[in-house]
């Protein structure tokens, strides 16, 4: 056991920072954005060792787009009397342009890391595909939108399965608690509309 310990140290501190951030994020807590910080310098090691160069950089990407999201969150979408977090709906004229930014964000990856990774054609387009959805989510979910769920629950799947395949049984074990909490997600931030 403490030899599996201290060969797994990252994926266990990741996973449980992930577990925070899960349940803080659930909660539509402020300090999910922390959490994530923290959590996406872990990532991007565990996806560098992992050979998933596009997850890696989405969490690149969510270590710097933390910051931000933090600085929106705490200035918009505020009850001013009690400062709680206001959770809305995208809006129907959001569907087309979040639609076309997964498709143009995947489309670049996937040609980006067809020319530069030697993964197999399965483990490129999961990659591109989890690495299109989580960047767009992110920026749906600085803006407080509900509908951010439904990029990240089939991420999660994704990644679940392309962590599996990898052989990194810790990560895959928590991508899918990330996927059956982001269902359970979906329905608390509906709630809260």
């Amino acid at each position: 056991m403490i030899d599996f310990i201290a060969s797994n140290w990252v994926s266990i501190a990741g996973a449980i920072i992930g577990l925070i951030f899960l349940f803080l994020e659930y909660k539509a807590n402020v300090w999910m954005w922390a959490a994530s910080i923290v959590m996406a310098a872990f990532y991007i090691y565990i996806f560098y060792s992992t050979q998933l160069y596009a997850s890696m950089a989405i969490y690149i990407y969510f270590l710097l787009a933390s910051v931000y999201g933090w600085v929106v969150w705490v200035f918009r979408n505020r009850d001013r009397e009690t400062g709680d977090e206001i959770i809305s709906h995208a809006g129907k004229h959001f569907i087309l342009p979040v639609s076309l930014g997964v498709i143009l964000i995947f489309g670049l990856i996937y040609f980006i890391l067809i020319q530069f990774s030697g993964n197999n054609t399965f483990i490129t387009i999961g990659d591109s595909l989890t690495t299109s959805l989580n960047i767009v989510a992110l920026w749906m979910i600085s803006r407080k939108w509900v509908e951010q769920w439904l990029l990240v629950i089939p991420a999660n799947l994704i990644s679940c399965i392309l962590l599996f395949v990898q052989h990194d049984v810790m990560s895959g074990c928590l991508f899918m608690i990330f996927f059956v909490v982001s269902v359970m997600g979906y329905f608390k931030w509906k709630k809260l509309v």
